[in-house]
């Protein structure tokens, strides 16, 4: 009988490098047979700013929102949120056959006066041998 243990893994208290510019960070790594099966976060503080059009993703680089697009994360309200990108929306999860990286994409207010915003990351990953 085959079984799928998936493991967490997390990123605590994630804030971009600067609150005025775009970013993309890696925050954990994926390895050939990774398989993702759900990713959450929790916004501990909101990001903040006069024009709060500021936006998180979780994803990769073939897909900057693979796993939590922007109205998932919702980084102006606290709270536990659930990911439903496209690689969660199949069968069993989003299979890596390359090494990568799993990568949070900031995208900063218009205005670049965003001070305060923090976020906890959780991806569950089951290894597959393909």
């Amino acid at each position: 009988m085959a079984e799928l243990r998936f493991f967490r893994r997390s990123k605590f208290n994630y804030a971009p490098a600067s609150y005025a510019a775009n970013s993309t960070d890696s925050i954990l790594s994926a390895s050939i047979g990774d398989l993702v099966g759900a990713a959450f976060c929790n916004v501990r503080v909101v990001f903040n700013g006069t024009n709060v059009n500021h936006s998180s993703a979780l994803g990769d680089d073939g897909d900057v929102d693979r796993f939590m697009t922007t109205t998932n994360v919702g980084d102006t309200a606290t709270g536990l949120k659930r990911g439903t990108g496209a690689g969660l929306t199949e069968t069993l999860g989003y299979l890596y056959t390359t090494a990568n990286t799993i990568d949070v994409t900031f995208v900063a207010d218009t205005a670049g006066d965003g001070t305060t915003g923090n976020i906890d990351w959780w991806v569950y990953i089951a290894k597959i041998n393909p």
